[in-house]
């Protein structure tokens, strides 16, 4: 049910040439990996009951960007334009279908709360309180790739939001085994070659780097609100599935 309803509003409110079908996933934050998962965080990831007191679940959407988004944001030193926009457009269009499917539960007498794409990001630290990766990743949704992004049945080019609620759901299955090449055989590492700052490296990821160069990547799109993007990594093998 909650699935048709985020397809509703995707359907009747987004711009059908940005978006391929999403997905979504829940997980039980009453079991043992998801205490797990986020004491393991703790340091700087807030509990879901801070977000919402009595919370027993967590749902997760993946909005996965189109051919065309992707295909447009693969050359360059910068991000297209178009995926700029689809990013900022992204940003509101999910946030907007995460509230309705709050409501939605609210309207079943529960309590749920949605947690916005961007905003709580720490520019010093470079962590944010709240992880939709990490969120996505419990509800079974992926796994992740070279490039540290969540790579789902439908690849990693996209947005992710995720909300938690006092309505108790079963934990959707996780996938087996890697989804990204280079982790399962080292058959690809075409992330890795797309990075225009070399951020991405086998041995680790340099997170300074990709956040100048995604702020870098603002200055080209000034009309645009908050275009700190840059996605290469996430338009390569891996963009539309499994590698």
């Amino acid at each position: 049910m909650l699935l048709g309803v985020a397809q509703r509003v995707l359907e009747q409110e987004g711009d059908a040439s940005l978006y391929r079908p999403l997905l979504m996933g829940f997980h039980d934050l009453m079991s043992p990996d998801a205490e797990r998962a986020f004491a393991q965080a703790s340091e700087w990831h807030i509990p879901p009951d801070q977000v919402l007191p009595g919370a027993k679940s967590a749902i997760a959407i993946f909005l996965p960007f189109s051919e065309r988004v992707v295909i447009s944001n693969r050359d360059g030193r910068f991000a297209s334009r178009l995926w700029a926009e689809a990013y900022v457009k992204t940003n509101t269009l999910i946030h907007r279908i995460g509230t309705v499917v709050s409501l939605t539960l609210v309207a079943f007498g529960r309590k749920a709360r949605v947690v916005p794409p961007t905003g709580v990001f720490d520019r010093e630290t470079l962590t944010a309180e709240w992880s939709h990766k990490l969120v996505a990743f419990l509800c079974g949704m992926g796994r992740y790739g070279l490039n540290r992004m969540l790579i789902t049945s439908s690849g990693c080019a996209g947005r992710l939001i995720s909300l938690v609620t006092t309505q108790e759901l079963e934990s959707s299955p996780s996938p087996t085994g890697e989804l990204c090449a280079y982790l399962r055989d080292k058959s690809c590492s075409e992330c890795v070659q797309a990075c225009p700052v070399y951020a991405i490296r086998a041995d680790g990821f340099k997170m300074v780097p990709c956040f100048e160069h995604c702020s870098e990547n603002a200055e080209n799109f000034l009309d645009l609100d908050s275009a700190e993007v840059c996605g290469k990594c996430a338009a390569q093998r891996c963009a539309f599935g499994p590698a």
